[in-house]
């Protein structure tokens, strides 16, 4: 199955629909030059930032502009969104938000030309600005090659100042499966507890190092991962309560419980949907819980989900 993801990076600043960075398409993006001509482009919308927004510009009438991604094989089965531009509170009033979205996809046939796929569904949301998820009729992109979602406006709530819509972050969250885990590389290995003890599916084994830089590399070669497991050591053991995840340079700072359960955590998403991280993962434990006897940390187990095999 091959991974959209290495697509060409373009900008195509007056030519519309604009192509940019990581296969993210919009139908019109409001002008920008002091920012930069792609300021208010697709790619706003999947940075990871909320003082960013792909917007459109004052003319348009809203309903109707698209924004397009690609995406592997996969099972579409949610949809999050930051329905406006969340900069601040005044902007995020000042400007219109997404009400209600029409989302239809598309594959790549044998001669890498794109073909609807059957079905479409809807997603309404609230005029808050939190992120939301909304679950939503299942999707399926078959085609080995993989293929695009198209999100099309359909309604929206008007701002109080500006008639144009931004939208600060959006995230198509992808079916996932449980895939090996490789653990790369850790900071240290403390005695008989090593690195293989966090992927024996036994919680009575453990990984333990020191607290000080304490880190854990991995991966699931040739698979796109989406979130990570964390299931901590014996209480004796220091616990992870604060955790940094960075992929593909981007970073996500986590939070776990005092708990021996497995813990799951997002991935950060690179391209606009879950899954999209791919090569290797580095979390880095910034806090902890204190051992009762021990003043190592431990991890007993360490699994991973994924959304797509990249083929690579």
């Amino acid at each position: 199955m091959k991974n959209l993801l290495c697509a060409c990076v373009v900008a195509l600043v007056s030519v519309f629909p604009s192509v940019v960075y990581a296969g993210a398409q919009a139908s019109a993006f409001r002008p920008e030059r002091r920012l930069g001509a792609n300021y208010y482009n697709a790619a706003a919308a999947i940075d990871g930032k909320l003082e960013t927004a792909w917007m459109v510009g004052g003319e348009s009438e809203n309903v109707g502009e698209w924004i397009m991604l690609d995406l592997p094989r996969c099972t579409v089965d949610k949809i999050g969104m930051v329905v406006g531009w969340a900069r601040d509170d005044e902007s995020f009033q000042d400007y219109a938000r997404i009400k209600q979205v029409k989302i239809e996809l598309f594959e790549y046939d044998d001669m890498q030309q794109l073909q609807p796929t059957p079905g479409s569904t809807t997603a309404d949301f609230a005029d808050n600005s939190e992120f939301q998820i909304i679950d939503i009729e299942d999707l399926v992109v078959g085609s080995t090659n993989g293929g695009k979602i198209k999100i099309i406006v359909s309604e929206i709530y008007a701002g109080r100042d500006y008639p144009a819509f931004g939208v600060s972050e959006l995230l198509v969250i992808l079916d996932e499966f449980e895939v090996a885990t490789t653990v790369v590389d850790v900071s240290d290995e403390s005695g008989d507890h090593s690195r293989i003890d966090m992927v024996d599916d036994s919680s009575r084994t453990f990984w333990a190092g020191d607290v000080q830089g304490a880190s854990v590399t991995f991966e699931a070669s040739g698979y796109t991962l989406s979130k990570v497991g964390v299931q901590a050591g014996p209480a004796g053991y220091a616990r992870p309560k604060s955790v940094e995840i960075i992929a593909n340079g981007r970073t996500h700072m986590r939070e776990l419980a005092n708990t021996a359960q497995m813990q799951w955590l997002d991935i950060p998403a690179v391209s606009g949907y879950t899954g999209s991280a791919w090569g290797q993962v580095e979390m880095k434990i910034i806090e902890v819980y204190p051992g009762s006897s021990q003043s190592k940390v431990a991890i007993g187990e360490l699994d991973l989900r994924a959304t797509a095999y990249d083929g690579f």
